[in-house]
């Protein structure tokens, strides 16, 4: 009996480095990161993940509580409107810091000046940014619908789900400046401020967002939410390290 179970386990571990191997290799999206980091949880969870079935030992913590309601609103940006002034970015800083420091701004203009959204090395030749059409790409946290990549990650539990707004927020008591976060938003919105070692996101300002206040053309807008995750494409790929929780997995098996 423990041949066979031994035997399954290596089989799984074979299907799973097969799979982290395509997902270096593959930019893959929200949903598909996650699909994959659980992949197999049925069996690879009995035999790697410490899921096991009664009498076996195996030990896990208590399931966190994962599902996400949807957030009630999101921002927009309308890339004909924006002229690069930034000023997005200056009143998020010193609406969430009390600085300015538009590069740890949780809207993302400046990295979009020379080559649009998707940098240098992956799209420059689409002719957006100052090199191109001159189009200028507002990024905004999509307040991803679950399962969510920045909370279902974050191995302290410090990404919330706040109401009213249902925004993803960063609770700064948990959090723990590992940057787990970061690696794993498939659009790179989360950003970390070095001076507390924290990280930080879209909040949606209570629902009022400064960003959107600050706009002088009107280029940003608080709309109510819709899915944009599969209509946007990933900005890089998420790194195979990055991985689910133990007991955020127990608690998608129970689910799933």
């Amino acid at each position: 009996m423990s041949e066979k179970i031994e035997e399954g386990a290596r089989r799984v571990v074979d299907a799973m480095a097969e799979k982290v191997a395509t997902l270096t290799k593959t930019p893959t999206t929200r949903r598909g990161f996650l699909k994959l980091s659980l992949g197999g949880m049925g069996a690879a969870g009995l035999y790697l993940a410490g899921c096991a079935p009664s009498g076996t030992g195996g030990a896990s913590p208590t399931p966190r509580e994962v599902y996400s309601v949807n957030a009630t609103g999101m921002i927009l940006g309308q890339p004909t409107l924006c002229v690069g002034c930034r000023r997005c970015e200056i009143a998020c800083t010193d609406y969430n810091l009390g600085k300015t420091q538009p590069s740890i701004a949780n809207i993302k203009i400046n990295r979009n000046y020379n080559f649009g959204p998707q940098g240098a090395q992956l799209g420059f030749w689409r002719g957006e940014g100052t090199y191109g059409n001159s189009r200028i790409i507002q990024e905004t946290c999509k307040q991803c619908p679950h399962p969510v990549p920045c909370l279902d990650t974050c191995p302290y539990g410090a990404i919330e789900v706040v109401p009213p707004t249902n925004a993803r927020v960063v609770n700064q008591a948990k959090c723990k400046g590992c940057r787990t976060c970061q690696r794993a938003c498939p659009w790179a919105m989360t950003s970390f401020d070095e001076s507390t070692k924290k990280a930080q996101k879209c909040h949606l300002c209570n629902g009022a967002p400064e960003c959107v206040k600050a706009c002088p053309t009107g280029a940003l807008q608080y709309v109510p939410w819709v899915d944009k995750t599969k209509l946007s494409p990933a900005r890089f790929v998420v790194p195979a390290p990055v991985e689910i929780p133990k007991d955020v997995k127990d608690a998608c098996v129970q689910c799933h």
